[in-house]
């Protein structure tokens, strides 16, 4: 799997756990988060992490963790 796709499969995991599947957002709302877990995923990836080790990295960094 190429990283984009990787990229996209983390994020959208992170982004449904972070924002507990979207309740209460509106579309702008949506919009800027997803933009926020994209850019975090991307910040905190590591050539030798594996997925679900970015996905942990990806969700700890949103909610302040590290």
């Amino acid at each position: 799997m190429d990283w984009n796709t990787r990229l996209d499969t983390v994020v959208t995991h992170a982004w449904e756990a972070w924002t507990q599947k979207r309740l209460g957002l509106d579309k702008e709302d949506r919009e800027q988060t997803a933009k926020s877990v994209r850019d975090t995923a991307a910040n905190v990836y590591t050539e030798d992490m594996d997925d679900e080790q970015w996905f942990q990295a990806t969700v700890a960094r949103l909610r302040g963790e590290r």
